[in-house]
């Protein structure tokens, strides 16, 4: 896990299915696997928040939890999806790095999401391993 993969919005991109694809090498399949390199990385800072943030645009905050109004509509229709799709809170993510850090939230991110059979990282998503094929039945 990696810091410079949690987007402002508390999306850990490390977990996200498009970017174990492109980080693993996974061939792109038109419809069907795509590849991101992540939010901070290819500098959009967050795909669903930014274009509605200003203060994300012009890098005046680095996590939307910096903001006074945290969490923001965009960002509560965005953790609403994420907690009713996939079981994860991207507001409960920015929480916990605000108040245990982002160094004990990566090492709970790396015991949350690795894989049981190899240790590399399950996505959030479908719950695949990239790395060995494994699959979580309840992804």
């Amino acid at each position: 896990m990696n810091e410079k993969l949690i987007a402002p919005c508390g999306m850990n991109c490390g977990i996200c299915k498009a970017y174990l694809a492109y980080s693993r090498n996974v061939p792109k399949k038109r419809g069907e696997i795509i590849h991101c390199i992540g939010c901070r990385p290819r500098n959009k800072m967050c795909f669903y928040v930014r274009k509605h943030c200003a203060k994300i645009r012009n890098n005046e905050i680095k996590f939307c939890f910096e903001c006074k109004v945290f969490p923001c509509d965009r960002l509560k229709t965005l953790d609403k999806r994420y907690r009713t799709r996939y079981g994860m809170s991207m507001v409960g993510n920015l929480k916990e790095i605000k108040k245990e850090g982002m160094k004990k939230f990566l090492e709970k991110q790396e015991e949350k999401y690795g894989c049981p059979e190899c240790g590399d990282v399950i996505s959030i998503h479908d719950g695949k391993c990239y790395n060995c094929g494994f699959t979580r039945t309840n992804a």
